[in-house]
This record gives C-alpha cells, sequence and structure tokens, in this order.
C-alpha cells in the first residue's frame, strides 16, 4: 500500500508543479481523493492512464486557461512597481548628467530603460553606437547600480514569476503571468520574457502591439505566455 501511495503522490506533485494559486492546492486535493478511491477499487493504473500527462492532467485545473490578458494600463503600474530599482538608477543617471552640463557643460543620455553598453579598452560594445559613452560619468551608478537592477528586473522577476506565477507589482494589481494554457511558467520563459530590458529604450517596441490594441507585448507571444486577472471571474 505504501507504493501505491507514493505513486498518488508523486503524481498529484508533478500535477501540482505546473499550477499556482488555488488551482495548486484544488488540484492536490481532488486528485489524491479521486486517485485514492481509484486505488481502493484496483483501477489506479486506469485512472492514471485517463488522466495522461501531469501537464494535461493540471490543464483541466488550470483556471485561468481561457482568461483574457489584463488591461495595459494595470500592467504598466505592475511593471513601474516591479522595477523601482531600475527607475532609482535612471533617476540617478538623469540627476548626475544634470549636474554635468550645469558644472562643465557635458552632456548626457535620458532613457528608461537606460542605455547598455560594456568599454572594452578603447572599444565598445553596444546595440547602437549612439549609446556607446552616454553615461561615461556616472562612476558606480552605472558600474554597479544599473547591473544590479538589471539582474533584479530580469533573472530576479523572472523566477518570481515561475515559481509563484506573480511578482510584488503583480500580487499588488492582482495580476498572474501563466502559459496560454493557464499552467506555471518555466523559468527559463520567465527570463527570456523580460530580456527586453537589455535594449535601452528600444525595449518599448517589445510593447508595440498597444498600439493597434493588443493586450500581449511581442514577447509575450513569442513566450506563448499571458498576463491576466488572478481571479478568473474579475479584471482589476
Amino acid at each position: 500500500m505504501s507504493d501505491v501511495r507514493q505513486t498518488i503522490d508523486d503524481y498529484t506533485d508533478r500535477v501540482a508543479r505546473h499550477l499556482t494559486g488555488a488551482a495548486r492546492d484544488r488540484a492536490r486535493a481532488e486528485l489524491g481523493d479521486h486517485l485514492s478511491e481509484a486505488a481502493e477499487a484496483g483501477e489506479l493504473p486506469e485512472a492514471l492512464g485517463r488522466l495522461g500527462t501531469p501537464a494535461e492532467a493540471a490543464a483541466s485545473f488550470a483556471e485561468l486557461r481561457t482568461a483574457q490578458p489584463a488591461s495595459i494600463n494595470v500592467r504598466f503600474v505592475a511593471v513601474l512597481i516591479d522595477n523601482l530599482p531600475l527607475v532609482g538608477v535612471s533617476a540617478a543617471l538623469f540627476l548626475q548628467g544634470l549636474y554635468g552640463i550645469i558644472e562643465h557643460g557635458t552632456g548626457f543620455a535620458l532613457s528608461f530603460p537606460p542605455f547598455v553598453y560594456v568599454k572594452i579598452g578603447d572599444g565598445c560594445v553596444a546595440l547602437m553606437t549612439v549609446q556607446c559613452g552616454a553615461y561615461d560619468g556616472a562612476g558606480l551608478t552605472y558600474a554597479l547600480g544599473l547591473p544590479l537592477a538589471l539582474a533584479w528586473s530580469i533573472v530576479g522577476l523572472g523566477l518570481l514569476e515561475a515559481r509563484t506565477g506573480t511578482t510584488p507589482g503583480k500580487r499588488l494589481m492582482k495580476l498572474r503571468v501563466v502559459t496560454e494554457t493557464g499552467l506555471r511558467i518555466h523559468p527559463v520563459t520567465g527570463i527570456v520574457r523580460r530580456l527586453s530590458m537589455l535594449l535601452g529604450p528600444a525595449a518599448w517596441l517589445d510593447w508595440l502591439p498597444v498600439v493597434w490594441g493588443d493586450r500581449r507585448r511581442v514577447l509575450d507571444r513569442l513566450t506563448e505566455t499571458k498576463v491576466v486577472p488572478a481571479t478568473p471571474a474579475e479584471e482589476p
């Protein structure tokens, strides 16, 4: 009997890994009861066969699979909250650039996200040559502050979305990130859907579909994900 119980527990755990929030708890409870009853009747293999793979079974519990993407206005607020470290770095770079104009007459670059470039000896690696040297006088604000802020915005938030389906900003705005079938996203997906931050101000091209009324970013489409209201029946 212990082997049967282990089989049931392993299967329900694997199903739950594909889900987030209340759907995960409901799947654990209902699947556990259903498979236990099947085991008592000697029909556990048949029941597992009908349920299919853990991902297939999880899809039937994914409450958000038919949810429509959340409004862009709500998403923008969540993005602002989630990226406060990057906003702070951008503001600091702006103030340093403004000081440079007043004191030394030097120019500065104002953008969000900030331009990203790497100096290698006398050379520079950047998406566009105009980016090179944009923040040369910014010191640690650019050399240390920006990489840390980008690490949080891309890796930190991406892994949070993969683990919990949400982020601090999305939690406050009652939003959740799921796959197109309503399942929990993979950690790699969570990171990839945020890589546009590395493009500097060109990252806003990721939001271009908003112009024609689409509620999904370019990277939402490419990674087959969507940001939806956390509660299926209501939208913030």
